[in-house]
């Protein structure tokens, strides 16, 4: 009885440890982005008119004149995720005057805040 048990609680385990591995991380998924395409804009040092510094993963959850611009869990209400997205609720459609983020870039955002934007 033991050992059905014990063989159990190891594929309940397995997804979890699965998800864990596929788990998104700022500084490994994010910064990279970030840095290619806000960066140029969003320095602590450049005066930017929304008042929002990306240079690292602590400035950037301070976020900025508008608020939080990252909500961990909801990429639908993060101003990180929709000033991406044509059409934002506010202001223009980012990056401005630069090529756009990729379909899959794009998601690779959605899904870190979705997973709780962690470091």
């Amino acid at each position: 009885m033991t050992g059905i048990f014990a063989r159990l609680l190891l594929i309940l385990a397995l997804p979890a440890a699965l998800t864990a591995q596929d788990r998104l991380a700022y500084a490994k998924d994010v910064a990279p982005i970030i840095k290619k395409y806000c960066l140029p804009c969003h320095l602590a040092e450049n005066e930017n008119p929304s008042q929002l510094s990306m240079d690292s993963y602590e400035v950037l959850m301070k976020g900025g004149e508008h608020g939080d611009i990252v909500i961990p869990g909801k990429p639908e209400k993060s101003n990180l995720y929709i000033k991406l997205l044509p059409d934002p609720p506010f202001g223009k459609q980012m990056a401005r005057n630069r090529k756009r983020l990729s379909e899959a870039e794009l998601k690779l955002i959605y899904d870190w805040i979705q997973q709780g934007a962690k470091k």
